[in-house]
């Protein structure tokens, strides 16, 4: 047979991807060679593993020289002929033979199964490197490694008749390295149903849930319908049988498959699944596992949030969660508490609450800082979820890793989430998140959580894991951090134009478009779209109009209609409606070219703008639509700006209402004499200030002194001249091209 080298490196169901995308078990099987095999009641194993092993090296006792076999035969050795050609070497052989013979026959079936785990050891041993350096030689080295080891399962599989229990263990080893280096699924949906036939026949049920567990996921890879139809009858056989921790288990995988799917249908399907977990696990007392179906309703609302009832929803069953968070459990689930928290904040970032995002923010580092030394943190990433009660059969504890035995003799439920400096470096991005509407006011504490952030991400790229893993595995863990990666890379983009550092913002691009060249996991697309309408931002702001115009008019972020104008996660929907937002202001201006489709473009994102949930939008619309015809009647401007001036107050988007009020100082206090106006005046000044943005705090600063000028005030409004004078100076060559007379229409 061939081992074909998977060319994706994707064939592993690891996915490090957004965390509702790993939640249930997965067979995670790295015993050492003598503890594998050794339970199969071999006894004889124990007394040949110190001869037997090449270069009589036990790795145990010299783990400092342990080296890979390089034994490449599989196949078993017959007995060394005896040369009879003198009658001296026929006495000396004869004379070995004599000594040899007190000595325990060689039981090569378990040297080959040794030599299988010393291959496979080695080569995911160096899948973090393979991962990292991408390099052709280091992938054929690894894929030999593999191929070696699988060599030596296939050849004892043919070879010899083991014992039931060995030989379904060994057929699920076969299996899952399959499923997970190779594409050679048939052959691993094959190895699968011998051995469920197999383990029914001298009914093994836990090696035969684990065999079914994997050979859903073998089947979905080119099955999915087939693979979930399969699994509901597995699931009402297992709780026929009241076996509940394998229930749990293979409920949870019916969650992750369904919602790998993203229909509407699956959708409703994975909440009734959770739901019949919480149900089953409140009447036994399972608190752990209802606190990770509670967190995971929410996260399967948040996903699916088309109204603002999702996220009541998801604010309702962390609720749930949080009712058990004092159970003695919870304090050795870091993990759960973590994503408790980590979802509470994006449910607060959803529903444009910031206010109430700050205060969760808080909440969440309260509870991450001193976790972060818990030492129920793993390096690979998993945890484990306690069952009160302990299944009735045998409990293998190689038999795939799905439910397996605590120290204090419990069955757990293993699951595969993202490593704790992921976990962190997320919390990071949400942070920073939450405060960049104060980024400027607040000491750019939203910078230093994304530069953070950064940090952990590229350090956690740059070094080498010592968690043994496949190297599909690895790759996927690397592409999922470089999409972490460029996501903070992108909000710290945008802190920094906002408060026009456009250098910085500028050497961020580069670096932003240099990492997203490589992500092909997620929605690139997606990626694509926010860093085109960057780069159009970055060009408008430093005076490069016919550059910006060309970006914000390109098809990638050409706006296509309303859709459903109440859907929270339409993110490519609200970057074409601030595109076209700002192909609008360019284009009011009379002299430019396209200045006639300004009505049509206005027409255009009206109803989208105004149905929409979030008030920065709603915000931005009525300010655009205040400034896009200066001619407009005083009282219908004066309506758009206070709803403008309204809703940015609502989300506390310090620099919308700056801008608002700067403009309405230009529109109604310009030349007028009195306390109203040097009051509106200085007001806009101080917001300008708040929001960091040199360019506005230069046009603010020109309007107050226009303004003290009117009112006798020749000092103050000298002193405010000379101080927009100089900030000005340091904009960009495409911005200082207005005179003293023309900075006033900045604001229109």
């Amino acid at each position: 047979m061939t081992y074909q080298q998977n060319p994706a490196y994707g064939a592993s169901q690891q996915n490090y991807g957004y965390p509702a995308a790993e939640y249930y078990p997965q067979v995670v099987i790295r015993p050492t060679p003598t503890n594998y095999y050794q339970q199969q009641n071999y006894a004889a194993y124990q007394a040949q593993s110190h001869h037997f092993i090449p270069g009589g090296l036990h790795q145990e006792q010299h783990p400092q020289r342990y080296q890979p076999p390089t034994f490449h035969n599989t196949t078993a050795l017959p007995p060394t002929p005896i040369s009879v050609t003198h009658e001296g070497q026929m006495s000396n052989k004869m004379e070995r033979k004599s000594v040899d013979s007190s000595r325990p026959p060689v039981e090569y079936q378990l040297l080959l199964l040794s030599l299988a785990e010393d291959y496979l050891n080695a080569a995911h041993g160096q899948g973090s490197l393979v991962a990292l350096a991408q390099r052709e030689m280091e992938m054929e080295r690894y894929y030999k490694l593999v191929a070696t080891g699988l060599g030596c399962l296939e050849t004892v599989l043919r070879h010899w008749r083991l014992q039931p229990r060995l030989e379904a263990t060994v057929r699920l080893r076969y299996a899952s390295i399959l499923h997970e280096e190779t594409d050679n699924d048939m052959e691993a949906e094959t190895m699968l149903s011998t051995g469920v036939t197999l383990c029914e026949r001298h009914r093994l049920l836990d090696l035969k849930y684990s065999m079914q567990h994997l050979l859903v996921r073998v089947l979905y890879k080119t099955k999915p319908k087939a693979a979930l139809k399969s699994l509901d009858g597995i699931i009402n056989d297992v709780e026929a049988y009241r076996h509940i921790a394998w229930a749990y288990s293979f409920r949870f995988l019916r969650v992750s498959l369904s919602l790998d799917l993203s229909s509407h249908q699956e959708t409703i399907a994975a909440l009734q699944h959770l739901r019949k977990i919480s149900a089953m696990a409140s009447n036994r007392g399972d608190s752990a596992v209802v606190v990770t179906a509670a967190v995971l309703e929410a996260l399967t609302h948040i996903r699916s949030s088309s109204t603002a009832e999702s996220i009541e929803q998801a604010q309702s069953a962390l609720a749930t969660a949080r009712s058990h968070q004092l159970n003695e459990t919870m304090k050795q689930l870091p993990q759960l508490m973590a994503m408790i928290h980590l979802v509470d904040v994006f449910c607060s970032l959803q529903d444009f609450n910031p206010a109430q995002a700050i205060q969760k923010m808080l909440a969440m580092h309260a509870m991450m800082d001193p976790a972060a030394s818990d030492s129920h943190w793993k390096d690979d990433g998993s945890f484990a979820v306690p069952v009160t009660q302990a299944e009735t059969f045998q409990s293998n504890l190689g038999a795939g890793g799905i439910v397996t035995k605590d120290e204090n003799g419990r069955d757990v439920l293993s699951f595969k989430w993202m490593p704790r400096k992921d976990i962190y470096a997320l919390a990071y991005l949400l942070s920073g998140s939450v405060m960049s509407h104060r980024n400027s006011s607040g000491g750019q504490k939203a910078e230093k959580y994304f530069r953070e952030g950064l940090r952990m991400t590229r350090g956690s790229s740059a070094s080498i894991d010592t968690v043994p893993e496949s190297a599909s595995s690895a790759i996927a863990r690397l592409q999922w951090r470089q999409t972490l990666y460029c996501y903070l890379q992108l909000h710290l983009c945008f802190v920094l134009c906002a408060r026009t550092d456009w250098d910085s913002a500028s050497a961020s691009v580069e670096s932003l478009k240099e990492a997203a060249s490589s992500i092909t996991v997620g929605d690139p697309e997606l990626l694509e779209s926010l860093l085109l309408y960057l780069t159009g931002i970055i060009h408008q702001s430093t005076g490069q109009l016919t550059q910006a115009l060309s970006v914000f008019q390109s098809p990638t972020l050409a706006f296509q209609g309303v859709g459903n104008a109440l859907n929270r996660n339409q993110t490519r929907r609200d970057i074409s409606i601030l595109a076209t937002l700002n192909t609008i202001l360019i284009l009011r201006e009379p002299s430019q070219p396209k200045h006639s489709q300004l009505d049509n473009l206005l027409s255009t994102v009206e109803s989208a703008c105004l149905s929409h949930p979030n008030k920065n939008i709603l915000s931005a619309y009525y300010l655009v639509k205040a400034t896009a015809h200066v001619n407009d009647p005083i009282l219908k401007t004066k309506q758009y700006l206070q709803n403008a001036l309204q809703a940015a107050k609502v989300v506390a988007n310090t620099q919308l209402t700056g801008i608002t009020l700067n403009f309405m100082s230009w529109k109604f206090f310009r030349g007028v004499v009195g306390d109203q106006a040097e009051n509106s005046a200085r007001a806009s000044q101080n917001l300008a200030k708040k929001s960091g943005s040199s360019l506005w705090i230069s046009v603010a600063d020109g309007l107050l002194a226009d303004t003290l000028e009117v009112q006798g005030k020749h000092g103050e409004a000298e002193a405010a001249r000379k101080e927009a004078t100089a900030i000005a100076e340091g904009l960009p060559e495409g911005l200082q091209r207005y005179n003293e007379a023309e900075s006033k229409e900045v604001c229109q």
